[in-house]
């Protein structure tokens, strides 16, 4: 009897060591796992980079893409930071939130790297935020602007670009006082970004005495809107507000031209890629859109000429909007890991919220409690399948 008793105290006495062991194991490794990261055995710190490479969004994507092989060039051959060089990681979101994830936690988990910049779609950088906020890695959007993304309560989430609550009344503004429209139709995708562009413009367009006909919304990837822009037809609004992306965007033009409606066409930023007016075939002209970054407006972004030069040398075409931001945002990372250091992840977080006007193409950098940059923005008219500045924010308030 003694010694089963001695057994059960011995058997018990190993259940608690190992136990401890392994709860010591665990808390080791979770705080081992949130300061990953750091230079690799090749002398690289690694960050990674998730755009929408194939899919609707892919133009932007691309966009996205070559201006972070141009800023990595650029830094490493100044000798890299703190001696060592920059390696960006690239992975494909194709625009969709399930594989924006997987992206990230093969980034997180595999590739160890030290921070992600990322992604384009809002519902994707939403949901990715999920998986960088446990690993507590930095996120660093160039070109997601729902409202939700810098909201209160996620520390490693970042924005270089303004969110649609700046850009919504600024459209509305310029529509009622420049353009003088009072009834305006809205068709927006049905996500987060389309959504919140919608009742952001909606709202400041009520707010200045203006009316709203109808709010309308499609699905990404949707090739057949005949049917909401009848609807919008037969109501003769002033103005149609459109929030969405390049593929759609240009399909949604050119069917409203075969219907023969002409009003005067509004957008948010999400058609600031040179391949939109390209693909609407002439259907974009005169159409009205906001954008963060434009080349060759040097008097609104009297700092951006070397990039220009040097992207469109490398490249073989000018930079667009998302260029410039994934340019910046390219810098601005390599700033807090100058910073911080090191590639430690939770240092390199650190060192974000300590950038206080870091220079840019697109004007200074600071970010506030939530990781929201500050930043204007530029009206700009197609004409003849180009781009041309008309304004700025400043111009309207």
């Amino acid at each position: 009897m003694l010694n089963k008793n001695l057994s059960k105290v011995f058997l018990a006495s190993t259940l608690l060591a190992s136990t401890l062991l392994f709860g010591c194991s665990a808390q080791s490794t979770s705080k081992s796992a949130a300061s990953e990261g750091g230079t690799s055995n090749d002398g690289f710190i690694k960050i990674g980079a998730a755009f929408p490479l194939t899919g609707g969004s892919a133009y932007t994507g691309k966009s996205l893409q070559q201006a972070v092989q141009l800023a990595e060039e650029e830094i490493n051959a100044k000798g890299g930071i703190n001696g060592s060089k920059l390696k960006f990681l690239f992975e494909d979101d194709k625009g969709v939130p399930a594989e924006g994830v997987n992206a990230a936690q093969k980034l997180i988990t595999q590739d160890k790297v030290s921070a992600i910049i990322g992604d384009y779609n809002s519902s994707v950088t939403l949901a990715v935020r999920s998986v960088t906020e446990r690993a507590k890695v930095v996120q660093l959007t160039p070109g997601s602007t729902a409202d939700a993304i810098t909201e209160p309560g996620h520390p490693y989430m970042f924005r270089n670009i303004m969110p649609n609550t700046f850009q919504g009344p600024e459209m509305a503004m310029y529509a009622t006082k420049k353009l003088n429209l009072k009834n305006i139709a809205i068709l927006a995708e049905n996500t987060d970004y389309g959504r919140s562009g919608a009742d952001a413009f909606k709202k400041s367009i009520e707010g200045l005495g203006g009316k709203i006909a109808t709010v309308e919304f499609y699905n990404q990837g949707d090739k057949d809107f005949y049917a909401q822009l009848t609807k919008m037809k037969d109501l003769h609004p002033d103005g149609i507000f459109m929030v969405g992306v390049t593929t759609e965007g240009a399909q949604i033009l050119k069917q409203a031209r075969d219907l023969g409606i002409k009003t005067q066409w509004l957008g948010l930023a999400g058609f600031t890629n040179d391949s939109f007016p390209k693909l609407a075939e002439g259907a974009a002209e005169g159409m009205i859109h906001i954008s963060y970054f434009e080349p060759n407006a040097y008097k609104y972004f009297p700092d951006s000429k070397q990039f220009v030069e040097s992207y469109s040398k490398k490249f073989g075409e000018m930079p667009d909007m998302y260029a410039g931001n994934g340019y910046e945002a390219a810098y601005i990372l390599a700033e807090a890991i100058k910073k911080a250091g090191s590639g430690d992840r939770q240092k390199i977080d650190d060192a974000m919220k300590q950038i206080k006007d870091l220079p840019g193409i697109c004007g200074p950098t600071t970010f506030d409690q939530n990781g929201q940059a500050k930043k204007g923005l530029v009206f700009v008219k197609i004409e003849n399948g180009k781009r041309v500045p008309i304004g700025s924010d400043k111009d309207i308030n």
